[in-house]
């Protein structure tokens, strides 16, 4: 979804429709974190309910330890 950043008291400010809030699973209140990521090679920027999206090499060693590196 695009969003446009907008002017609020001299401050940008990113106003977020309430059908992605309902989306996320979050409400007003609610802490969001913004995280740049790469999708293939464009700079993006994501919303995440977590301060970091975890790579993929993180789930495989989390597994890994959980198993007992078997």
């Amino acid at each position: 979804m695009q969003v446009t950043i907008e002017d609020w008291d001299g401050d940008g400010a990113i106003r977020i429709p309430d059908e992605v809030l309902q989306e996320l699973g979050v409400d007003v209140g609610d802490i969001l974190y913004v995280i740049e990521e790469y999708v293939g090679n464009v700079r993006c920027l994501v919303l995440s309910k977590t301060p970091r999206i975890p790579d993929r090499t993180d789930e495989l060693i989390d597994h890994w330890n959980r198993s007992g590196g078997e």
